[in-house]
């Protein structure tokens, strides 16, 4: 080997091995990532700037209070329910929330990464658990509700086959709600198949109204299923301001009528900012589980 070369080579090849194994590690933990990475979701609620306006000039309008029984309740605080979406990809934050001394529910989603996980920890801690359906979004095949998912393409056979495989993988799931579903839930013939056979299985349905044509609340009662549909989306924004501005407005509307639902994400933000919030909930609301505001 010609002398004058051998210091290059000597150079050269450590380079190029350290470079392959860089390479390498990247490959592997954008693969991880991409593994245990929530899922994109679609939700269309109103932003920090227009909380107020939209609660308080269109939901006061538009809902009615529950009616009244003639039996005292032991406790008349107003009620909220909140829902944690999205469950199956962090159980660290998962457990996170299951720690918080809140009857909150737990929506998980079916063959998440760490659903089994999530799934059995709810259990062991007596916390209502719900199936996070993921339903076709109208940005579908460019956005992809992720495994299990529900499309408009399925034979009412197939749309059967499929609730039933999540549902056994959600054990003690007591009801059911969409996970994107933007063009699903609009779909009146398609929701009816999975109303049905949640109302042959006594499960509830919670509308998490992805969009505003959605037919599954309206759908739902129609044909006699438990049902309610979401008031607050909680976190869309991640500023703690803006999360903080839609906790108010969820306790704003359960002070004017009684009852409100709002759904969360697994993040950290909205952890810590329910945590903060956690003594005046549980001082001035009744927090239940969402299976309580079902009608």
């Amino acid at each position: 080997m010609n002398k004058k070369k051998r210091p290059f080579l000597l150079i050269i090849l450590p380079v190029l091995l350290v470079a392959i194994i860089l390479l390498g590690v990247y490959f592997y933990i954008s693969t991880t990532a991409i593994t245990v990475a929530p899922p994109i979701y679609e939700e269309m609620h109103p932003s920090i700037n227009d909380s107020y306006d939209i609660i308080n000039k269109t939901y006061y309008k538009i809902r009615k209070p529950l009616p009244k029984s003639g039996i005292q309740e032991e406790d008349l605080r107003p009620k909220v329910a909140i829902i944690i979406d999205d469950l199956g990809h962090n159980p660290d934050l998962a457990f996170s929330f299951l720690s918080l001394n809140l009857e909150l529910s737990f929506s998980i989603l079916p063959s998440a990464p760490f659903t089994d996980i999530i799934v059995r920890e709810a259990n062991k801690k007596r916390r209502e658990i719900i199936l996070h359906q993921p339903m076709e979004p109208k940005s579908y095949p460019s956005v992809d509700p992720g495994p299990g998912a529900l499309f408009l393409s399925m034979s009412e056979r197939d749309l059967r086959q499929v609730l039933d495989k999540n549902l056994r993988e959600i054990t003690g799931a007591k009801g059911v709600n969409n996970h994107m579903g933007s063009s699903f839930t609009e779909n009146r013939e398609k929701m009816q198949v999975i109303l049905q056979e949640l109302k042959n299985r006594g499960l509830f349905y919670v509308d998490s109204r992805t969009t505003m044509r959605t037919v599954g609340f309206e759908q739902a009662k129609k044909i006699g299923v438990a049902t309610a549909e979401r008031t607050v989306f909680l976190d869309n924004n991640l500023d703690p301001k803006a999360i903080c501005v839609q906790i108010e407005c969820l306790l704003e509307i359960a002070g004017n009528f009684g009852s409100a639902i709002g759904i969360g994400h697994p993040y950290n933000e909205t952890f810590e900012i329910i945590e903060k919030y956690q003594d005046r909930l549980r001082e001035e609301f009744d927090v239940v589980p969402v299976s309580k505001l079902v009608r």
